[in-house]
């Protein structure tokens, strides 16, 4: 009967790694470098490269918006024998040209790391007997591809999940917030670099 139970064995060992080739796609992330038109993927825990290889037309648009230093997460296959990766999806990104602050006229938003964003509204919307920490309020975010050259843009505090779009023009960027149940847009803020 050994026989038989290393052929069980045996079997499941085949079948875990066939359903691996066969599902191939993970949950991934990380950053993104860049050399010339080549992008090169560094897991999150990681210091070890792996060349990125798009496996669709949509993660190529989205590879040519991205740039060295960025966060990616999304769906590929790991080859660490051959040092690539096959994305077959972009879900979400970290764009290092968005940390920082933005000022416009409605106040500061200072995107504090990748996840993070506080906003500050001017000085003179705020009550002079009152203190500015009360009026900061703090989002968390997410950006994602979308066509064209827009990100779109999820922010979200304790109460509320609010989409905008983000688009980047010479030294300022261009947020437009849709109201949620009509899709029209309540607001577009134009904020640049202090």
């Amino acid at each position: 009967m050994p026989e038989v139970d290393a052929m069980k064995y045996i079997m499941f060992l085949l079948i875990t790694f066939s359903l691996q080739l066969v599902l191939g796609a993970q949950a991934f992330n990380g950053f993104l470098t860049k050399k010339g038109e080549e992008f090169y993927y560094t897991p999150k825990s990681s210091q070890l490269f792996y060349k990125v290889v798009p496996m669709n037309f949509d993660v190529q648009e989205s590879l040519t918006r991205l740039e060295n230093g960025d966060f990616v997460v999304g769906n590929g296959s790991l080859d660490t024998v051959n040092k690539k990766i096959s994305i077959h999806s972009i879900d979400y990104v970290g764009l290092r040209k968005l940390l920082g602050p933005w000022i416009g006229a409605d106040g500061t938003m200072v995107f504090k790391d990748f996840t993070t964003m506080r906003f500050t509204p001017r000085f003179r919307d705020i009550k002079l007997d009152t203190h500015l920490a009360g009026y900061q309020k703090e989002f968390r975010y997410s950006i994602s591809p979308k066509d064209g050259t827009e990100w779109a843009l999820f922010l979200s505090d304790d109460t509320n999940t609010t989409f905008a779009t983000v688009e980047f023009a010479k030294k300022k960027i261009i947020m437009k917030i849709f109201e949620s149940e009509s899709g029209n847009i309540v607001r577009t803020l134009k904020l640049e670099r202090p």
